[in-house]
């Protein structure tokens, strides 16, 4: 049973991996939250490679989740009215 649970463990956490944003030049994944730059050419640096670059970031962003803006938004913000 160990064999399975290791197999299951590892198949999970390269998806999981496989889904996430890389720096293009340390190939580390970034973190959620994490500032992330992005370049003319498309490249992704996280903050520890961007003082390698010689040009400056075309702009930077923060690192979200997958399910973000998939979530329900309240628009709404008046107060409910209660029924009498």
């Amino acid at each position: 049973m160990p064999e399975l649970e290791l197999a299951l463990l590892r198949r999970s956490l390269g998806d999981i991996a496989g889904m996430t944003e890389h720096c293009d030049a340390c190939h580390r994944a970034l973190l959620i939250g994490e500032r992330v730059y992005e370049y003319e050419n498309g490249q992704l640096r996280c903050a520890l490679c961007r003082d390698h670059e010689r040009q400056p970031p075309a702009h930077s962003r923060t690192v979200h989740t997958a399910a973000h803006g998939h979530s329900i938004r309240r628009l709404d913000r008046r107060p409910v009215r209660r029924a009498a």
